[in-house]
């Protein structure tokens, strides 16, 4: 299967302008079609150019180029990898398409900062003089410290995302001033999410919320039912080491879980590398919906399977265990077993299929068997299709 690297760079060839790397930016542009020049300034969001010749389309798009604080602001939207892509085509005359290692150059393709042009039978990478003039205008130390600020807020922003899935930008607000300083303001907020949405979609806006790509990879509803699941329960507050822990990744590991990758590495899957990338994909589908099939799925999807109905039902009952001590989306951030504690309800628990005292006679689970999942079905019909 083709990486998105790969994808972006037959795109980018495939929409090679024919001409040579050495002509200037305005022969280049000429050598677009007014369609493509007018997609560019919209990319920009720049207004009034709809009724434009394509000398016009091509003057705007110039004229915008040379704005610096326009390529400041891109510029805070790149990560280590990006940057260091921009700054080689700011050094060199052209680059291979091999030579990119992010997959930021179709955006800056977009939005005219890079231009994929031949090389003689070649295609590669130009940026316009006119950027890279304007580029060696810019305060690298104003840029670096700008750069340091957009990437904190957005840590605090993914990391409130994989806490509660979807967060009004007044919760951004309060946990990032508690920690941090100078002051956010939920417009300075609003302008870092869309920065960082030009380049990447960890974090999506949706009305005044930010919450999850997750949630609005099928529809919109997930996000819709979930804010509505919100009202009047309380944000759980995190400590700025959690912060920072969700901010890098989604779930956390805890003891619980702790016994749930033990238990796959003795039990299941011996490659302990696996079982541990195993127990970790349990452990984030708990943050928004704990489904039995979702952790079997874990193990099918890598071609394993459960050796017995014993070792099904000891897996269920640690899934179990780590899901209550799971932080959920639904709970706002606070553990499962919290909600369950403060509402005196223990039949959940009470309901836990305990593991079989006498063994099964079959070493593995029967195609007729009820599956280990709990779905209601037969094992041939659920999890071992």
């Amino acid at each position: 299967m083709q990486n998105i690297n790969e994808i972006i760079k037959e795109s980018m060839i495939a929409n090679a302008i024919k001409c040579n790397y050495d002509e200037s930016f305005e022969t280049i542009l000429n050598k677009l079609k007014k369609p493509e020049l007018k997609a560019i300034v919209d990319t920009h969001g720049l207004k009034g150019c709809s009724s434009l010749a394509k000398g016009g389309l091509i003057e705007r798009i110039k004229t915008t180029l040379s704005d610096a604080a326009r390529l400041e602001y891109i510029l805070c939207g790149l990560d280590e990898v990006m940057m260091s892509d921009f700054v080689m085509l700011v050094n060199e005359p052209y680059v291979s398409v091999d030579a990119v290692m992010s997959n930021c150059v179709q955006v800056l393709f977009s939005l005219g900062y890079v231009l994929p042009v031949m090389n003689g039978k070649e295609v590669v990478y130009v940026m316009p003089q006119i950027v890279k003039d304007v580029y060696a205008t810019i305060d690298h130390a104003s840029l670096e410290e700008a750069k340091v600020r957009t990437d904190l807020i957005y840590l605090y922003m993914k990391a409130l995302v994989n806490l509660y899935g979807v967060c009004e930008f007044n919760q951004l607000v309060s946990v990032f001033n508690q920690y941090e300083a100078p002051e956010l303001t939920p417009e300075e907020a609003l302008n870092v999410l869309f920065c960082k949405l030009t380049f990447k979609g960890d974090v999506q806006s949706f009305g005044p919320l930010f919450v999850s790509d997750v949630l609005l990879i099928d529809s919109e509803m997930e996000a819709v039912m979930l804010y509505e699941m919100h009202q009047d329960k309380p944000y759980y507050m995190p400590t700025k080491e959690e912060v920072m822990q969700y901010g890098i990744d989604q779930g956390e590991w805890t003891p619980q879980l702790e016994q749930v990758y033990k238990f796959i590495s003795e039990n299941i899957c011996e490659d302990q590398k696996m079982a541990r990338e195993i127990a970790h994909e349990m452990g984030v589908a708990f943050t928004y919906k704990y489904q039995a099939k979702l952790a079997f799925m874990a193990l099918e999807s890598r071609g394993i399977e459960i050796e017995s109905y014993n070792i099904g039902q000891a897996l269920m009952v640690l899934l179990m265990d780590a899901f209550n001590h799971a932080r959920t989306w639904e709970n706002k951030g606070f553990r499962q077993m919290d909600q369950e504690v403060e509402a005196s309800n223990d039949a959940q628990a009470n309901q836990v299929i305990v593991p079989m005292i006498n063994p099964m006679k079959s070493t593995k689970i029967g195609r007729n068997e009820p599956c280990p999942c709990e779905s209601g079905k037969k094992y041939k019909k659920c999890c071992g299709r």
